[in-house]
């Protein structure tokens, strides 16, 4: 089961030599590859902190960034020689906003480092999908369709910028059919059902964590220590998307970190800036969403189109895989950021070369200053 929790199809050695971005010496905690981390959500992106307009229970602003996008399966470049996948269009929501943390959720080994009335972040993602179908290529008629809806949920509780977005408490819940091998000739071999919930406890320095794995009657725990022995920002599988959303957003910056999932263990990975632009169509589309009255994340002009940086994720080690890439607003200007760094699309290959599914985004919900 490690494959189900690594960072989405994220697999390729980055085999260059890296420049930290904005890191002369050692970091905050002591690591020399400490990430330079920044509020990209709010309009200065150098406040470090968590404002009261981001806190959940606030009446004068929305509290939280509620962004829905549309998932789309391309299956063009699907590389796997005896069966494929076809995903209906999905549907993948996320819900970013700060909160008074609940320290009961953590793992009572752990519970009594945590203050009380802590202000944490805490983000939430839903992936559903209406229908998947599995397909011998040697024989088309051996079909396995599943209409019964594919959903995926995470969520997950961290710190502010300061501190680095270090990961306190993260869940997993996994209720879908999932491919199962890379090659087979047997069309019950191609999936496997999977129900299942994995809740992450760690320490509040973030040296250790705690993991219970429920499937049906069945439970298991996962242990793992010196998870600071790592020089690079740790950060928890479930919030990788607000780090990347952190990070020093150019067209050439380069940031390592590690990156902890409950059973893939705690890998580093590299993300890259480039200026690979979105297609035309696509950059209308999010132009249009983030000029909408309510929102003001860009406004349009004659001369000028939305500015956007390609962040590219692989593995950082030897065996080379897949990158998956994000595509974020660009931050043009610092104390007056705009776009707040929306994440605009993500694009995110599948295991076992069944092509890719592509997350666009549709609406915003959001007064977030």
């Amino acid at each position: 089961m490690k494959k189900r929790f690594g960072v989405a199809a994220v697999a390729v050695a980055a085999g260059c030599a890296v420049i930290f971005a904005g890191c002369n010496g050692c970091g905050a905690n002591g690591k020399a590859n400490e990430a330079a981390f920044s509020s990209n959500w709010y309009a200065d992106t150098n406040f470090r902190y968590i404002q009261p307009t981001f806190t959940q229970g606030n009446t004068e602003y929305k509290d939280s960034e509620e962004v829905t996008y549309t998932v789309k399966h391309d299956r063009e470049g699907a590389a796997n020689s005896t069966y494929s996948v076809e995903y209906g269009d999905g549907t993948y929501k996320t819900s970013f906003y700060a909160t008074t943390f609940d320290k009961t959720l953590i793992d009572e080994e752990f519970r009594g480092e945590y203050a009380d009335n802590l202000t944490v972040y805490y983000y939430e993602t839903a992936l559903s999908f209406p229908s998947v179908t599995f397909k011998m290529k040697n024989d088309e008629s051996k079909v396995a369709e599943f209409k019964d809806g594919e959903n995926t949920v995470t969520k997950c509780y961290f710190t502010n910028v300061d501190s680095h977005l270090r990961p306190l408490y993260s869940e997993i819940t996994t209720q879908c059919h999932l491919p199962k091998e890379f090659q087979t000739n047997v069309l019950e071999e191609t999936y496997e059902y999977v129900n299942q919930t994995v809740k992450t406890s760690y320490k509040y320095d973030g040296s250790a964590a705690k993991s219970v794995i429920s499937e049906g009657d069945e439970t298991t725990v996962k242990t793992a220590d010196k998870l600071n022995d790592t020089d690079n920002s740790l950060i928890d599988v479930c919030g990788l998307n607000i780090a990347v959303r952190a990070m020093q957003l150019s067209t050439s910056f380069t940031q390592v970190i590690s990156v902890y999932s409950p059973a893939g263990k705690m890998q580093n990975y590299a993300f890259t800036g480039s200026s690979a632009a979105l297609g035309d169509d696509e950059r209308k589309t999010v132009e249009g969403i983030l000029a909408a009255d309510d929102l003001k994340l860009y406004t349009p002009a004659e001369d000028k189109t939305l500015s956007t940086v390609c962040v590219t994720a692989t593995l950082n080690a030897d065996m080379k895989g897949v990158s998956q890439q994000y595509w974020f607003a660009a931050v043009d200007n610092a104390k007056n950021n705009t776009g707040r760094a929306t994440m605009v699309k993500m694009s995110v290959p599948l295991t076992f070369g069944l092509g890719t599914l592509n997350y666009s985004l549709k609406s915003i919900d959001s007064t977030v200053y």
